[in-house]
């Protein structure tokens, strides 16, 4: 494996992780929305769990493969992408926000 295969391999398992821990933050941040709004946070959740899947699918594909697959789908659908990301900061920063509240 060349060189920058290997380093494009790192980046990708770190992304993985970062989408992992992204995905268990927007599921608390769900948590906490669910207490006001309920069907939201099903909603919410759900981004999560496809955070979840995004992140498995990313450690099992190569990364050209990926791009080709994030361009054509960003193409087709760019509002469910944006949506995404907005919801996904949207659920984040509730859930920072509640954090910072409930320090002593």
């Amino acid at each position: 494996m060349a060189e920058a295969e290997q380093v494009a391999e790192r980046k990708k398992q770190t992304g993985a992780n970062q989408v992992e821990e992204m995905a268990k933050a927007v599921h608390g941040a769900a948590e906490e929305l669910g207490q006001q709004l309920p069907k939201a946070a099903e909603f919410v959740h759900a981004a999560a769990s496809r955070l979840e899947e995004g992140a498995g699918a990313l450690r099992q594909r190569n990364v050209e493969d990926m791009i080709r697959t994030f361009n054509d789908f960003w193409r087709k659908e760019p509002l469910a992408v944006f949506g995404g990301a907005v919801l996904a900061g949207f659920a984040i920063s509730r859930f920072l926000k509640s954090s910072v509240d409930n320090r002593p």
